[in-house]
Order: structure tokens, then sequence, then C-alpha cells
């Protein structure tokens, strides 16, 4: 007996020990563990061009590539389309890359736009600090932002500047943006915007993984990672794919042929599960800390920031294309489960007060993935827009 309770005590200092050894990981990270690299120098060099042509995601998927420093490691951003056009910022979701947005961002580039994308931290080939360095917060996010802004050799930073477009995930950024910095802004367009899900649509589950912070962290990333994993290769397979050479162009952008291309958007899900070490972590932490919900106050500054600046331009009497008032387009699936098209536009047109800049649509029989699956139809209602906008400040003059 003394034996056994003995083993026992033994055991229990040792679980102690391990618990105390975790929890200090958590409070006082290695230098070494700030920054969590990705596939770009964890995988690449060991593949031949080959191997890298077939990732899911392959290094040189879109124009333009160049991988930036930043105080929160490497970045990965793609920027193309005539010097002179209309300037797009595009920020994509929680969990996948920037290649979701590939075929907007091709068509719109044949509409004449310069587009700029990036993976953010922990996605695709951005790297990430550890959330116990960096929280992945809307400031985090805003301060991402810049960096890529800054990496460019054009000027991004100007008044009105350029559109930012924002899906899901990267909605709740573009509005946290646009709310903080107004004079850059152009037009905001919305897809399936985070931001404003009501409380109800978050489970036990999610509050358990995510909020209440009840489990250790090494326990949530296992259990994130597991339920990532069987998503990625089941659920979501039922996602299309990006094929830009079969995307319908726009009547407003001419006739130019499309940059052939084909990404696999659960492959590439799943190569990020599998391969990005920050990533499980950067989507926890985003979970927790990002512009997810309650962001009422967010809109409604945005909204009256965007207000007060375009009421400032009316009174000097700004007619140019160059420097038009800003404007908002919000899109939403149909069917989408994630985003409830129907709550999302009773909230936005409430917060935003009956806003005349505000044009709301939502994409018949579409899902979350709208904006891959049904991109011709979000390049026509985006082109149309930014049309009805220029007609409308030339009405004026």
């Amino acid at each position: 007996m003394n034996g056994l309770s003995s083993n026992l005590k033994s055991l229990g200092l040792l679980g102690a020990g391990f618990a105390v050894g975790l929890l200090a990981k958590e409070l006082y990270p290695r230098a070494s563990d700030a920054i969590i690299p990705s596939p770009r120098e964890t995988q690449l060099p060991y593949l031949s061009p080959s191997e890298q042509a077939r990732l899911p995601y392959p290094p040189d998927a879109l124009p333009g590539a160049r991988d930036i420093p930043s105080p929160y490691g490497s970045l990965r951003v793609y920027e193309w389309g005539p010097k002179h056009g209309r300037r797009v910022l595009m920020v994509h979701g929680i969990s996948t890359p920037s290649i979701a947005l590939a075929a907007i961002a091709h068509a719109l580039v044949r509409c004449g736009c310069r587009v700029l994308l990036f993976d953010l931290p922990g996605r695709g080939y951005s790297s990430t600090p550890s959330p116990t360095v960096h929280a992945q917060t809307s400031e985090f996010f805003i301060a991402t932002i810049f960096f890529v802004l800054a990496s460019s050799s054009l000027s991004w930073t100007g008044p009105n500047s350029f559109s930012i477009l924002g899906y899901s995930l990267g909605g709740g950024i573009a509005v946290n943006f646009a709310s903080c910095f107004p004079s850059l802004i152009s037009s905001v367009i919305l897809l399936a915007p985070s931001g404003l899900i009501r409380p109800y649509h978050f489970g036990w589950q999610s509050k358990l993984l995510h909020s209440a912070r009840l489990l250790p962290d090494w326990a949530v990333e296992q259990l994130v990672y597991w339920k990532l994993s069987s998503s990625s290769g089941q659920d979501q397979r039922q996602s299309g794919t990006v094929i830009e050479d079969e995307l319908p162009l726009t009547e407003q952008c001419g006739d130019e042929p499309a940059r052939g291309s084909k990404f696999d958007i659960p492959m590439a899900l799943e190569w990020q599960v599998q391969r990005h070490k920050g990533f499980v972590k950067s989507n926890i932490s985003s979970l927790r800390h990002a512009p997810i919900s309650g962001q009422h106050h967010q809109w409604i500054r945005m909204t009256n920031a965007l207000s007060n600046r375009d009421t400032k331009a009316n009174q000097q009497a700004i007619t140019s294309h160059a420097r038009q008032g800003a404007t908002m387009l919000i899109m939403c699936g149909e069917n989408d489960p994630v985003i409830i098209a129907k709550e999302l536009e009773t909230d936005s047109r409430e917060l935003l007060g009956g806003s005349k800049n505000l044009l709301f649509v939502i994409t018949p029989g579409a899902g979350h993935d709208f904006p891959i699956t049904h991109s011709k139809e979000v390049v026509d209602t985006i082109t149309k827009f930014w049309g009805h906008q220029s007609h409308q400040i030339e009405a004026r003059s």
C-alpha cells in the first residue's frame, strides 16, 4: 500500500509539474515561439518546382506575389492590374487563404482595377505571431493592412485611395478599418460579413472552445484540429472550386480572356490544417478576439465617419471620380447557414439608419461560399454599383 501511495503521489506531482509547465509556456513564451513560420519556410524549400506546382495552393497561384517582412512575421501579398486603375484591397475570411477571392480579383482586373490581396497572418503563406504574444484582434488586423499597403510601390494612402472588399471575417475587418480610417476609403464592399452574427447562433460547443476558455489551449487546439480536418475532408467537399477559365465576363469588362487556373478550395483548407503550424492557433485566436459578433458600435461608427466625410466632400463640391464619396455594398447568399441573409439585412439597415449609400443584395440559391460559386454575379453587382455611384456624382455636377 505504501508503494502504491508513493507511486500515486509521484504521478500527482508529475501531473502538477506538467500543468505548471504548460501554464508557464502559455504565460511566458520563448522568443523562438514568438513567430510561427508558414509553409513558405517549412515546406517549400524541400519541394521541387514541379511538386510546388501541384500543391493545392501553389506559391505562384496569383500574379504579383511578394513576401514582405513585418513585426508579425513574413506576409504574402499579391498585387496586379493597371497602375492607374481603381484600387481595390481584398480581405479574405477566417479559414481559406486569398485564393478564395481569386476569380473576383481576376475579373476586376479585367475591368481595369488594380487589386491588392494578402494572406491573413497564420493563413496561406503568411507567418503569424504566437497568439500568446499577439492576439488576433481588430487592431492586429488593421496594423497588418497598413504593413501590406506600405509594401506597394504605389500610393494606397491618399484621400479616397481605394475600395475595401471584405469576405466573411474579412468583412468584419473591413468595417473596423473603414470606421477608423474613412478618409482612405472610396467604397466599402462586404460579402457575407462577420460582425453582426446574433448570439443565439453560437452553441455551447463554440462558447466552450472559443469564449469561456474552460479548457487549456492545447486541448482546444487539438479539438479544433480534429474539427477542421474532418470538415475539410468531408463537408467542405461540397463547396466548388475556383475555375477562372470558366468565369464568364461581365458586359462592363470587355472580352479579354481570363488567366487559366483552377483551385480546389477544400484541398487548400486541408493543406493549411496539415502544413501551416500557425493555422489552428490563428483560427482559434480569431474566433476569440476578431470582429465576429457584437460589432454594432463599429458599424455605427463606420457609418457616421463615412457620412461626415461625404458631407464635407459635398460642401467642397468635389465631382471628380477619384474623390467620390464612400458608398457601401453588402452581399449575402440566400442559403448561407453562417451569415443569415435576412438577419444581416435587418440589422445592417437598422444600424446604418437607412443610409442612401447602402445597397443590400441577396444572391439567390447561394451559400456562404458564394464569392467562389457565384463570382460572376458578385463582379456584375460590384461594377454596376460603381457605375451607379459614378452616375450620381456626374448628375450632381
